[in-house]
């Protein structure tokens, strides 16, 4: 075997030990329990990204589920007492015939109108929850809800949750470099010639956000096994337009950029809440920078420093340039 092709996955499996391994390194209770949120919040980030980066479409309401998983967690266990992250899995799926038809319905509308209806959908479950105080506990959430002894545990619920993302991540790679990943780009960049080969925009665009909802299920399951409890903030639009910046700092198309978005503004933020007051202020302003110095995210950082990229570059601008000259002169003589 050449070594190219054996020493990017050995680099990507000793990444992926250390990913894990790295919390008992430092030896830190504050660091790890701090970490595993991040971790789940990069999930969530990457179920975004199928929404942004391959649908092309923005959504101002994905927090319905997220706050849907951990809802649905929190009544399954309520009503089975199954081990909790079997209840997480079996949540996630639960819900993806809900995602399923309400995507179905959103994608009626384009742009803009997507946007608004599924921030609509979204406020409207959040003012549900917050009513049936019966069920859901209202404003006050739920609390008594049965986590199994190895949910409560930090380290298994970080091991957990990295696994999830790395699986989630390596899924998504996968799909994309597939065939099936090449037609939801082709719809996403031009679905009218899509059409006419017989992929239908509505149907594509539905599976590629059911998909994206389950990871955001799932991350939800996680959370409420995280928090110890089932919270109205979950639903709540703040908790969209979050994941929302999460996925463009991340890169619009870049799974792994919008996983490590995620972890490290759920890391910053936090560490920062816990420091001062103004932790607002700073984050702020490091939103404005990596928008203002770093316009395509972390994808597009990497891309810009992969080996080769440069040159590649300039023979495509080479190649435009000589284009764009023969246009203006009538073009190429026959």
């Amino acid at each position: 075997m050449p070594r190219s092709r054996w020493l990017r996955p050995a680099a990507l499996a000793a990444l992926a030990c250390a990913f894990l391994g790295w919390p008992w390194v430092t030896g830190t209770p504050f660091i790890l329990n701090l970490l595993t949120g991040g971790v789940i919040w990069g999930l969530f980030a990457l179920s975004y990204d199928l929404v942004l980066g391959w649908t092309g479409e923005i959504s101002f309401g994905h927090a319905l589920w997220f706050g849907s998983g951990v809802y649905a967690t929190a009544l399954f266990l309520q009503a089975t007492h199954v081990d909790t992250f079997l209840g997480i899995a079996i949540a996630a799926i639960l819900l993806t015939p809900l995602s399923l038809v309400a995507h179905l319905l959103s994608l009626r509308l384009r742009g803009a109108y997507f946007a608004m209806i599924t921030f609509a959908l979204a406020e409207f479950a959040h003012l549900l929850v917050e009513n049936a105080t019966s069920v859901t506990g209202g404003t006050n959430g739920l609390t008594s809800v049965p986590l199994s002894a190895d949910a409560l545990a930090p380290g298994t619920l970080y091991v957990l949750s990295a696994l999830c993302l790395l699986a989630g991540l390596a899924a998504v790679l996968l799909v994309r470099r597939s065939r099936a990943g090449s037609v939801v780009r082709a719809v996403r960049d031009n679905p009218t010639r899509a059409a006419l080969f017989g992929y239908s925009e509505v149907w594509v665009k539905a599976l590629t956000l059911v998909a994206a909802s389950f990871l955001a299920a799932v991350a939800g399951g996680l959370f409420l096994a995280y928090q110890g409890m089932a919270f109205t903030g979950a639903l709540d639009s703040g908790t969209s337009f979050t994941v929302l910046l999460m996925a463009v700092i991340g890169g619009a198309d870049s799974a792994w950029g919008a996983a490590l978005a995620g972890i490290l503004l759920y890391v910053l933020e936090n560490s920062l809440s816990a420091t001062t007051s103004h932790w607002g202020i700073f984050l702020g302003a490091v939103y404005i920078a990596v928008v203002r110095f770093l316009p395509g995210g972390f994808g597009a950082l990497a891309r810009r420093l992969r080996p080769g990229r440069r040159g590649r570059g300039k023979r495509q601008d080479a190649i435009l340039a000589a284009g764009q000259a023969a246009a203006e002169q009538g073009g190429p003589e026959r």
